[in-house]
């Protein structure tokens, strides 16, 4: 079976929710066309149709068609590995989803997200790409986990504004908001979840900066032995975020921990529509207004952390990326 492979640790929430409810997880993987030997080893990666074929077995088992909103609903960081740990260490919903997103290859692969934001709200939309299908199950789970993720980085409880999808109200859509627990529009034009803006930076009282960096180190290390069908540039981005010290990091160190040439790293970011340069500068600027608004670091420090010659430099791409001086950009978003 050819296509987009996902990992089993994708989905532990589903099988510990199918063993609380006493039934007989063996079989209903059979069913899918998953070996039961796959459970030990959850990094046991598989063609993304087994686990839609999983999905519709565990609704046929339960009965229950909101399955996947109601399993993402109980998930704990602790069950969906590098990702869930990561994003609990984190120090603030934007910070999560920063680290996390060149990661969900390790998850799923050909599945995205990005955060579009202005002065009120933050979207974090989900897609398939490349081209690949999604289902309706995946996207339900993914929108499902990134409500539970949200509500376990926060001292009290702090809602989104709705859940959105993009396909017509299902049989059963009112079972959408009583589970979810809030709004939820259907016939959207995206997938994903609504945040006030306001949300996005509140610190995380359980932020671990020391064992975020553990956690990233280990993540660029699985994510780099990944097969070649996962994205590249995902792959790329996250190594570079992994490695980038004072001093900079060319596209060779770059290549060499990926066990690629220099050549072969371009031409395929070239294929993916991308280049060395502009994923190594969209890292130095999620670097950079971390540095400057959450730490309050210096300029000239900042400029030296992201390998920059000076400040000088280190403020002319800062301006080009943002349309903001550092020192401005400091001053109305010091934390």
């Amino acid at each position: 079976m050819s296509g987009p492979y996902g990992s089993l640790n994708a989905v532990l929430p589903l099988l510990e929710y199918l063993e609380h409810g006493r039934l007989d997880v063996l079989a209903i993987l059979d069913r899918a066309g998953i070996p039961g030997a796959a459970r030990e080893d959850p990094r046991t990666r598989l063609p993304q149709a087994r686990f839609e074929a999983l999905w519709r077995a565990a609704i046929e088992a339960t009965g229950d068609p909101a399955i996947a909103l109601r399993v993402s609903t109980l998930a704990r960081p602790s069950t969906l590995g590098i990702i869930g740990l990561l994003a609990s260490a984190s120090e603030s919903r934007r910070n999560a989803f920063e680290l996390v997103r060149g990661l969900l290859p390790l998850l799923w692969e050909d599945f995205a997200c990005d955060l579009q934001s202005d002065d009120e709200s933050a979207f974090m939309r989900f897609r398939a790409g490349r081209g690949a299908l999604t289902s309706r199950f995946t996207t339900e789970y993914s929108v499902g986990l990134a409500i539970a993720m949200s509500r376990s980085l926060g001292a009290a409880r702090s809602d989104p504004i709705e859940a959105r999808f993009a396909y017509p109200p299902p049989d059963h859509a009112d079972e959408y908001e009583r589970i979810l627990d809030l709004p939820v529009r259907f016939d959207a034009e995206a997938d994903g979840v609504l945040f006030p803006i306001s949300l996005m930076d509140t610190s995380n009282p359980s932020a671990d900066a020391a064992l975020t960096r553990l956690l990233q180190q280990y993540a660029a290390d699985q994510l780099a032995r990944l097969p070649a069908t996962a994205r590249f540039s995902d792959r790329v981005r996250t190594t570079i975020r992994a490695m980038l010290r004072p001093g900079g990091l060319d596209a060779h160190a770059v290549a060499t921990r990926l066990a690629v040439s220099d050549r072969t790293l371009r031409r395929r970011l070239r294929e993916e529509g991308t280049s060395y340069q502009a994923l190594l500068d969209d890292v130095r600027a999620e670097l950079a207004r971390h540095h400057l608004a959450r730490e309050r670091r210096g300029i000239d420090e900042v400029a030296g952390l992201l390998g920059f010659s000076d400040a000088s430099a280190f403020s002319k791409a800062f301006r080009r990326w943002t349309g903001r001086t550092p020192t401005d950009f400091a001053r109305t978003n010091g934390a």
